[in-house]
């Protein structure tokens, strides 16, 4: 079973995460999506991080309505911080019958030769990526034309998960970028308010 696999800390979940995810899965008719919900990502200050249990549950309802969508805890059980190549070695244990790709955006793909052993993650997986404002992939790059490496041409979003809190918490409202599941559990819960 063809497998997408989203990343992320959510910190939000917003939605451009669930339109990437569903163009990429389109894209390459991918049966599922799974959004992996990262504890502590080697590259983010854990203590700017909501909660793991806030931040999945409000995963959990974003992708409600979703029938192809799963959400994923995997990394709450390996060692943090969490890695990708270590949880692509946990999901292709544990599910020899499925086939993973990683979805990640440009800008995340531009790094991904310091990831933590990126070959590791190629012979696991192969990569759909994105694209983000501000984030050109050069054809010089060196997975460019990689085969396991295949870059889309979707519509361009500049909502991030950085903006959506630093608006939040000047008391401002984010409903049109959130799912309205998560902007009613931000709002009676408070989360970002500063």
């Amino acid at each position: 079973m063809k497998t997408g696999l989203l990343f992320g800390t959510f910190n939000p979940v917003h939605k451009s995460h669930l339109i990437v995810a569903e163009y990429l899965a389109q894209w390459k008719n991918l049966q599922e999506v799974w959004l992996v919900v990262t504890p502590h990502n080697p590259h983010k200050d854990k203590a700017g991080l909501l909660d793991d249990s806030e931040r999945l549950h409000m995963v959990e309802l974003a992708t409600a309505d979703i029938a192809h969508f799963r959400v994923s805890t995997v990394e709450f059980e390996l060692p943090q911080p969490n890695y990708t190549v270590d949880t692509l070695q946990a999901l292709t244990t544990a599910h020899p019958d499925r086939t993973f790709f990683v979805l990640m955006g440009a800008d995340n793909f531009l790094s991904f030769p310091n990831w933590k052993n990126p070959a590791g993650i190629l012979a696991a997986a192969e990569l759909l990526v994105y694209p983000r404002p501000g984030a050109e992939i050069p054809p010089e790059h060196p997975l460019f034309s990689h085969p396991k490496v295949a870059i889309a041409d979707g519509p361009l979003m500049d909502r991030s998960a950085t903006a959506i809190r630093a608006k939040l918490g000047l008391q401002g409202e984010a409903n049109d970028e959130l799912p309205h599941s998560v902007a009613a559990y931000i709002e009676a819960r408070q989360h970002y308010r500063s």
